[in-house]
C-alpha cells in the first residue's frame, strides 16, 4: 500500500475509536434487584454471555454466576 493510503486508514481508524469511546455510546442500564450470590471459586473464567444488563432480555440482569456472566432473573433484596 502506498503511504498516502496507509494514512487514511490510520485516520478512519482513529475516528471510529474515538467515537466508541465517547461517554454515552452505550448507555449503561441499570436494572432493578440484585444479582444472585454465587460464594464458590472459579479455576478458570469462561467467556461472557452478556456484558451488561441491557443485554438480558426482559427484567433478567447480566451477573456473574457459574464462573461466567449470564443473564439471570434477579433477586429482589440480598437476605
Amino acid at each position: 500500500m502506498k503511504p498516502s493510503s496507509l494514512s487514511a486508514l490510520a485516520a478512519i481508524f482513529l475516528t471510529l475509536c474515538l467515537h466508541m469511546a465517547q461517554p454515552g455510546f452505550r448507555k449503561t442500564i441499570h436494572k432493578p434487584g440484585y444479582c444472585p450470590e454465587f460464594f464458590l471459586s472459579c479455576p478458570f473464567v469462561l467467556l461472557p454471555l452478556c456484558q451488561r444488563d441491557n443485554g438480558c432480555k426482559g427484567s433478567k440482569k447480566c451477573c456473574f454466576y457459574n464462573c461466567r456472566r449470564q443473564c439471570m432473573e434477579p433477586w429482589p433484596a440480598l437476605d
